[in-house]
């Protein structure tokens, strides 16, 4: 009785580890899929083929020691709880939403699209130099932007004399880009900044022979920016780059497809990543590649 006993207790120690890796690799898996990273379509098969292979060798055993309820209950919480987090996660990552315009707009006749050809390379030969540190920017930043501003209603209340004086311009959402709503920023920069955004948007066209768009997730940030920011994300500094108008972050990991001329993912973040390297070896921009946040994160120099 006593060796059932501890049979079973070993039993269910195994049976509670095991179910925790597969939810985990599940939760892992949704997640990638709403973030729209790289990870490939084969990987996500491999994790819910582990999954399905755990519940059909643990069929028979469980049904013995705890009988079918227990069996049921546990099971299905293996594909309940990650389709709860699949809603959330619909819901909450990233919070970004794409305006209502498509790039199927004119685009300026000057950007010839050229014959449609496959890219070669891999982004991570372009990346492994994106490694620029703060310092290097913090300098470019300061010695080429404006001091932090202390809330975007400062920045409103400026914006004219500062836009008269050509010290700071707005960017939006355009036919060559996609700038998203902005929830940690505003989307304010001084004009060499807009400058490169164009440049790299015009350069990205023509690479990929196609009207894909990237996006912008974060631009100018104002001491309370960084404040509200600092609950959610602790490595936000005062001290960013972000706050001198002259750094933004575009995304790796999500872009607008042109319908007509479509390019995967890997397709698009090459090209993306091609396009920075040419122009930070060109002394026009210092670029750090920002893993967490999914981004390339770019000074101005």
């Amino acid at each position: 009785m006593k060796i059932q006993r501890r049979d079973k207790l070993i039993f269910k120690s195994a049976y509670y580890l095991t179910s925790l890796i597969c939810l985990s690799l599940l939760v892992w898996a949704v997640i990638r899929i709403h973030i729209n990273t790289s990870a490939s379509f084969g990987l996500m098969l491999v994790i819910y083929a582990i999954t399905a292979l755990y519940l059909a060798l643990t069929i028979r055993v469980t049904h013995k020691l705890w009988g079918f309820k227990k069996f049921i209950t546990h099971s299905l919480s293996l594909q309940l709880f990650p389709l709860c987090v699949a809603i959330i996660t619909s819901n909450t990552i990233p919070e970004e939403s794409v305006p209502a315009s498509t790039s199927k707009e004119i685009i300026e006749e000057e950007i010839v699209l050229g014959a449609y050809e496959p890219l070669t390379g891999r982004p991570r030969d372009y990346e492994r130099y994106f490694n620029d540190l703060q310092d290097k920017q913090k300098e470019a930043a300061l010695k080429n932007g404006f001091a932090p501003f202390e809330s975007r209603s400062a920045i409103e209340a400026n914006y004219q004399k500062l836009y008269d004086e050509g010290m700071l311009v707005h960017i939006k959402s355009n036919p060559k880009y996609i700038v998203r709503d902005l929830t940690h920023s505003s989307p304010y920069v001084v004009p060499k900044v807009a400058k490169l955004l164009d440049d790299i948007a015009v350069a990205f066209i023509r690479k990929t022979q196609s009207r894909s768009r990237f996006m912008v997730t974060s631009v100018l940030r104002t001491e309370e920016d960084i404040k509200k920011l600092q609950r959610v994300n602790k490595n936000a500094s005062s001290a960013s780059c972000h706050c001198n108008g002259t750094t933004i972050d575009i995304s790796y990991a999500r872009f607008e497809q042109d319908e007509e001329r479509p390019r995967n993912l890997y397709e698009l973040r090459l090209a993306l990543a091609q396009v920075l390297h040419e122009l930070r070896a060109e002394g026009r921009c210092y670029v750090k590649i920002e893993r967490k946040q999914l981004c390339y994160h770019i000074t101005v120099r």
